[in-house]
């Protein structure tokens, strides 16, 4: 089965289907990869970029972020080896006041048993507690 690679574009014009013809467009990506015909690979990057953009430029509660990001990286047809890294920083970033940069360090450091260092306040609270 072909994969693919796909841009934090593709991923907003999904998500948001707000553009006439590129939304569309992003829609047949993911219909071909839910019929099947597809698989997609979703990097880390890509994921914090999507969740920079939907927060800072289009204002999107982080809520309605995470749980649109969950429900899609979810799929068995979106693959990336670190897809349970991805996840539990969404899963973070919906639960606690911090970046998702943030959340994605705190769990790869936590994955890695690695120590992480770091002058956030806030990160360090959620480090320690």
């Amino acid at each position: 089965m072909k994969t693919i690679v796909i841009d934090a574009n593709v991923m907003i014009r999904f998500l948001l289907a707000d553009h006439p013809r590129l939304s569309p467009a992003a829609k047949s990506v993911f219909l071909k990869a839910q019929n099947g015909k597809l698989r997609i690979y979703l990097d880390e990057v890509i994921v914090a970029e999507v969740v920079w953009t939907l927060s800072s430029f289009y204002k999107i509660k982080r809520k309605d972020i995470g749980e649109k990001l969950e429900k899609l990286i979810s799929q068995d047809w979106i693959i990336n080896p670190k897809k349970d890294l991805i996840l539990s920083s969404l899963s973070l970033f919906v639960s606690h006041n911090l970046d998702y940069i943030d959340c994605w360090i705190y769990v790869v450091a936590k994955d890695t048993k690695l120590s992480l260092e770091t002058f956030d306040k806030d990160l360090k609270r959620l480090k320690f507690s």
